[in-house]
């Protein structure tokens, strides 16, 4: 189910928003649990099914792993949810790059012919998480209410594209709901924020794609077209999962629930360390936390990089694309980290400039394979050709006009108020009628606008 359509916005969520706050205390769980399932079971009953074998499994391995630490014990209890990703993610990929024929893909045609799982790699990270931390020690004990460790995994504002939430960030906020009679919801936060990220959906990342799909890598174009090309991707897949993350926060707000934020500002960054502090906040903490630091950390930097990025690469998709756009983001920290003391010293200006860049140059590999991707830098950097043939004014003014939002705009203080101060746009768009036209605009335009990039993730 897509938070993007009328089946979505005018019927589930208000019928679950009904249910939760008129039955008893009690129940609300039970109906965040079982709306969460239906959420996640409309895409399919397969899907949904090792969804709650995934949980059922963590939830028994979690007793065992609390009162025994042992690793082998640990290797048992990450090995059902990472055998479920494995299955339906990554063993396409796998046969394919091991060459194996049809025959020898028959054994194996029940995982191949299930459409990939949605979100079935942030919730699993979100499990593994949890059965490590229950094993250490670390802020978390056994769930001893099966219904309430099922609503945590399969939550839905955020199950299919995160952000990715540790037990300890929601566990009591998930008991309250069941406690606390009277809940204080913070609607008006949580309208907003929905209003805000399905007009960005829309309006932003739906019609940045428009225009990057225009371009035909093979076709004939110039370095300009290309660049653009590239230059709308980036803001597009910005865009498409900032808008996803928004709107998980405001719907989880509606239940009294926070979450935390996961995108704070990245193509502000000053360099491509500090991008990766930025964007996608909660899967670059979990890597730092269980892998980064397990694996020694700074101990073996350069290796521990190395390794975390590529694995960060092949979690976003199963292809070498993606393995080599994490190690060129690899390569991209390493060098920073080696050049700091004169990259520090430019202008903050080109700072964020060289580090948008680098960062856009690689988004590519997400949609292009090696042979297109060389042949989109070949068209860039050594075409010689920089008349616009693929893309006319109206395409080149706004992605340059969404470019200049991106980094004028403080988001700080148009949207969060973080930091104490609240421009004239922040206090437009704090108004239920900017709510209500910002929802009335999407809607009019849903029947164009696209399944989030995240979902396939």
């Amino acid at each position: 189910m897509l938070f993007n359509s009328t089946l979505f916005l005018f019927l589930f969520l208000p019928v679950t928003l009904l249910a939760f706050y008129t039955v008893p205390p009690a129940w609300r769980m039970g109906v965040l649990g079982a709306a969460s399932l239906v959420f996640y079971g409309a895409a399919g009953l397969t899907p949904l099914v090792f969804l709650i074998l995934s949980c059922l499994w963590a939830f028994a391995m979690a007793f065992l792993l609390y009162r025994h630490t042992s690793r082998w014990l640990l290797a048992l209890g990450v090995s059902f949810p990472l055998a479920v990703l494995f299955l339906f993610r990554y063993l396409g990929f796998t046969l394919d790059s091991l060459g194996v024929d049809e025959a020898g893909r028959q054994p194996f045609y029940f995982f191949l012919s299930v459409l990939l799982p949605a979100g079935i790699s942030f919730y699993t990270f979100q499990i593994l998480a949890y059965t490590i931390d229950v094993r250490d020690h670390n802020r978390a004990q056994p769930d001893r209410n099966i219904l309430h460790f099922i609503t945590f995994i399969s939550f839905f504002p955020q199950l299919i594209a995160g952000p990715i939430v540790r037990y300890h960030q929601i566990a009591d906020q998930l008991r309250a709901v069941t406690r606390q009679r009277h809940l204080d919801p913070d609607v008006a936060g949580g309208v907003k924020l929905l209003a805000v990220g399905l007009f960005g959906k829309v309006f932003f990342a739906d019609m940045l794609g428009i225009i990057q799909e225009r371009y035909d890598v093979q076709g004939a174009a110039s370095a300009l077209d290309a660049s653009l090309s590239v230059l709308a991707y980036s803001l597009r897949i910005y865009y498409d999962f900032w808008a996803y993350s928004i709107i998980a926060i405001g719907l989880a707000k509606l239940f009294a629930i926070s979450l935390p934020r996961n995108f704070r500002e990245p193509y502000l960054s000053r360099n491509p360390r500090e991008f990766w502090r930025r964007w996608h906040v909660t899967l670059s903490y979990f890597l730092r936390d269980y892998v980064y630091i397990r694996l020694g950390g700074n101990q073996a930097y350069a290796r521990n990089i190395l390794f975390v990025f590529a694995l960060c690469g092949l979690w976003h998709g199963a292809g070498w694309n993606f393995v080599v756009w994490g190690l060129y983001h690899a390569v991209l920290v390493l060098a920073y980290t080696a050049v700091a003391p004169a990259w520090d010293r430019m202008p903050a200006w080109l700072q964020m400039s060289l580090t948008f860049l680098l960062v856009s140059l690689g988004w590519p590999l997400f949609y292009l394979g090696f042979a297109d991707y060389g042949l989109l830098m070949k068209t860039i950097f050594w075409s010689g050709a920089w008349t616009p043939q693929a893309f006319g004014p109206l395409e080149w003014s706004f992605t340059l006009a969404v470019t200049a939002w991106t980094f004028l705009a403080r988001e700080d203080r148009w949207l969060h108020g973080t930091d104490g101060v609240t421009s004239a746009l922040g206090r437009v768009i704090g108004h239920p009628v900017a709510w209500a036209g910002m929802v009335y605009l999407s809607v009019l335009f849903f029947s164009w606008s696209k399944t989030f990039i995240y979902f396939r993730f």
